[in-house]
């Protein structure tokens, strides 16, 4: 999995060069994973009831969509819709999962970002897991930002703020179009911003040392 969408990098260069220390992005070499998120794929997980968040620019709401015709009348609001373990529920996402988890130490879980075009769904944070983008529909552009805050993050020590106005470092920008995909590596500063209506899937490896 990881040395098909690394193309035409090798698998010791990655995890020599980038894998938890540098991002890397990548052009059109996840374009066979596109199908594996649609508006189709997106209504059989809303029937599911997976762990759902909805956000609209940094601020979640209430209440979430139970109804696909409901998430899409939230999404033309603007508002995005985060589904987490999404592995769980849809066996293609299941089977992403396992090959992921073959070839990273770690746990894996999968999320399902659909973001309207203008929007973005959460600020600017980092994660504690290593997380791979893959754009499946729409444009995207996401900013990154070398973490001196907290570099490197672990699950039982998350801070409640992360204290964003602190960082000082540059920012880098890249911008993802279906087929194309992201590293981000854990502890990195990210936003993303959508610049037209975006479906994207987040493989997220919680590592032995990040846990």
């Amino acid at each position: 999995m990881i040395s098909s969408l690394l193309q035409p990098m090798s698998r010791d260069d990655f995890f020599a060069r980038h894998f938890q220390r540098e991002p890397l992005a990548r052009p059109e070499s996840a374009r066979g994973a596109v199908r594996l998120l649609t508006w189709a794929t997106v209504e059989r997980l809303v029937a599911a009831q997976p762990d759902t968040l909805t956000v609209r620019n940094g601020k979640l709401r209430d209440t979430n969509p139970s109804t696909f015709a409901e998430a899409l009348t939230l999404f033309r609001d603007g508002w995005s819709i985060v589904m987490r373990r999404c592995e769980r529920h849809d066996p293609d996402l299941r089977r992403l999962a396992d090959a992921v988890e073959q070839e990273l130490e770690g746990e894996v879980a999968i999320q399902i970002y659909l973001t309207p075009g203008g929007f973005h769904s959460f600020g600017w944070h980092y994660d504690v897991e290593d997380v791979f983008i893959v754009q499946t529909g729409g444009r995207k552009e996401y900013l990154l930002r070398r973490n001196t805050v907290n570099p490197e993050p672990t699950l039982a020590a998350m801070p409640r703020d992360m204290q964003y106005e602190r960082e000082t470092t540059p920012t880098m920008a890249t911008t993802l179009l279906p087929g194309d995909w992201l590293y981000v590596p854990r502890g990195w500063w990210h936003v993303a911003h959508a610049l037209e209506d975006s479906l994207s899937i987040s493989i997220g490896v919680l590592s032995p040392a990040a846990r």
